[in-house]
C-alpha cells in the first residue's frame, strides 16, 4: 500500500507527510486511490492510450486535462478525479515514472508503444539489476536478457528495487547483476530513465556476472 499524499497548506508542497510547515495538510489522494490511478495511468501511458480514445504525440505527451477526461469518461468510478491528483502522483512518483511538462504528462519508460524519448547517457554506473524468476533463467542464460514486449530492457541501480520486481511475479524470485561497463564496452549505450531506471536494447549474456537467490 502507498501512503497517502497531502498538501501543505502554507507552503503548497506536496508531500506524504500529513503535517507540515508545522500544520496538519489536506488530504489529496489516499493511499488505495493512489496505487489505482498510478498503475491505470501508467498502463495508458505505456501501452493502451486508445482504450481510453487518447492519442499520444510522438515524444509520449497527453495533456493532463484531456487524460483527466477521458479516464472520468470511461472509467465511471474515477468520478473523483482532477488534474490535481494526477500532477501530485507524478511528482511524488518515488521511481520518477512520469514527467510533466507544460500542462502535459508522459511516462518516462516501460513503452511498447514506440515514442521517442532522449534519454541522457550515462558513463558512471557501474553495477545494475534485472529482477526476475528461476523459470526465466535458463532462456536468459542462453540468449541474454531481450526486451519481449517493451523497447527496451529496464535495469536498475538499486538491488531492493530489482527485488521488489522480481517478487510482483508469485514465483521463485531471483536478481541478476549486470557489468555496466561490459556492456559498454560492446559498445551498448545505458540510458538513464529514470531515478533508479537504465534502459539498454539487450543485455549478453557475458555481461551478466551473477545471480542473486532469495
Amino acid at each position: 500500500m502507498s501512503d497517502s499524499i497531502f498538501k501543505c497548506r502554507k507552503c503548497g508542497v506536496y508531500t506524504e507527510k500529513s503535517v507540515h510547515c508545522d500544520v496538519e495538510a489536506s488530504l489529496v489522494i489516499d493511499g488505495a486511490r493512489r496505487v489505482k490511478l498510478s498503475k491505470l495511468i501508467s498502463g495508458t501511458l505505456r501501452h493502451f492510450p486508445e482504450r481510453l480514445g487518447l492519442k499520444l504525440d510522438r515524444e509520449g505527451f497527453v495533456g493532463i486535462e484531456e487524460l483527466v477526461k477521458a479516464i472520468k469518461s470511461n472509467k465511471k468510478s474515477y468520478s473523483w478525479l482532477n488534474s490535481e491528483h494526477v500532477i501530485a502522483l507524478a511528482m511524488l512518483d518515488p521511481k520518477g515514472r512520469f514527467e510533466i511538462r507544460n500542462g502535459k504528462i508522459r511516462a518516462r519508460y516501460g513503452h511498447s508503444i514506440k515514442v521517442r524519448i532522449n534519454y541522457m547517457e550515462d558513463r558512471e554506473v557501474k553495477i545494475l539489476y534485472h529482477g526476475t524468476t528461476k523459470e526465466r533463467l535458463k532462456d536468459i542464460l542462453s540468449r541474454g536478457l531481450r526486451p519481449m514486449k517493451r523497447l527496451k530492457v529496464h535495469l536498475t541501480s538499486s538491488v531492493e528495487e530489482a527485488w521488489q520486481n522480481a517478487r510482483r511475479w508469485n514465483r521463485s524470485p531471483v536478481v541478476i547483476v549486470v557489468d555496466a561497463d561490459a556492456l559498454r564496452n560492446k559498445g551498448m549505450k545505458i540510458l538513464k530513465a529514470g531515478k533508479y531506471t537504465y534502459l539498454v536494447d539487450k543485455v549478453p549474456v557475458d555481461c551478466i556476472t551473477k545471480i542473486l537467490e532469495g
